[in-house]
């Protein structure tokens, strides 16, 4: 009955973390890197990292590999995934991009590790040690070099973890989480460009969830802007090109209400390197997104 699936606030500069779909969209390989260090004044707060690796292939199919990690507290979730992701043109500028991840999840629960009321409870006796499970990730994404709108899951399944071998029987249920998310570039100038975007998050169980944002981009070179999360929360982004082909960024968010007294602040950062080609390609604005 809480938080499950981590979600990054910078998700807009690789949604390939949430939609598969998003894979080689870019149209060159791409290393991106992400860490997310919630609540930092909350015992156990959750922590994320996310690694991803993609390239366009040939005949508009792409592929990439991804890597999550996920500690709360005593749990500990890995993911490994291979990301596939076919594109068709709709037009001259359009495309439309369907994705598939095939991925396997691993999960470590230290029971061990907490301060419990009963030591001899058989519940909290044995850990869960590497528990297995397959699912798969779903994704469409159209594109063009205006804006974005993507539909997908992170898991299709609703996979429950089981530990039957002891006396004590231990159930987690990860849940299916759905994910829509949109945006749009508009010029203000030729120095200047606005983005606002949304994101809408929806998973059994948990109220629905929704975070708008809205991004500038000036020179090329500097991105800067503020995001919403309806649940409460308020966030300040900032990115830097400090090459070409080299992204740096980090994010700052405050919970809104009372909640945020015990919590604290939230941080990110994240990185992404372009394998630009040797041949560079005639763009007349990299695209923001």
């Amino acid at each position: 009955m809480a938080q499950q699936e981590g979600l990054f606030t910078q998700y807009m500069y690789n949604p390939a973390s949430l939609n598969t779909a998003y894979t080689g969209s870019r149209g060159e390989k791409i290393v991106y890197v992400q860490y997310r260090n919630q609540w930092n004044n909350f015992p156990g707060s959750p922590g994320a990292l996310y690694f991803n690796y993609q390239s366009p292939g040939a005949n508009k199919l792409s592929y990439g590999v991804s890597i999550s990690q996920q500690t709360t507290g005593p749990m500990n979730q890995s993911t490994i995934g291979i990301d596939f992701a076919y594109s068709i043109n709709t037009s001259e500028e359009g495309h439309l991009s369907f994705g598939i991840k095939p991925m396997v999840d691993l999960l470590d629960v230290r029971f061990t590790d907490l301060n419990i009321y009963n030591p001899q409870d058989p519940w909290f006796s044995v850990n869960i040690d590497q528990r297995v499970s397959p699912n798969v990730g779903l994704g469409l994404f159209y594109y063009d070099q205006a804006g974005y709108i993507g539909l997908s899951t992170t898991g299709i399944l609703a996979t429950k973890h089981f530990d039957q071998q002891n006396s004590a029987s231990y159930l987690a249920a990860d849940q299916a989480h759905f994910y829509l998310m949109a945006g749009r570039v508009i010029p203000l100038n030729d120095q200047l460009l606005f983005k606002p975007s949304f994101l809408v998050r929806e998973v059994k169980g948990v109220p629905l969830q929704m975070d708008i944002s809205t991004n500038f981009r000036f020179e090329d070179v500097v991105e800067f802007g503020l995001s919403y999360r309806l649940s409460g929360s308020i966030s300040a982004l900032a990115a830097f090109r400090v090459q070409k082909n080299m992204l740096l960024g980090y994010s700052y968010d405050k919970e809104t209400g009372r909640f945020g007294t015990f919590t604290g602040s939230s941080s990110e950062l994240f990185f992404r390197y372009e394998f630009t080609p040797r041949i560079p390609k005639t763009i007349v604005k990299p695209r923001f997104f």
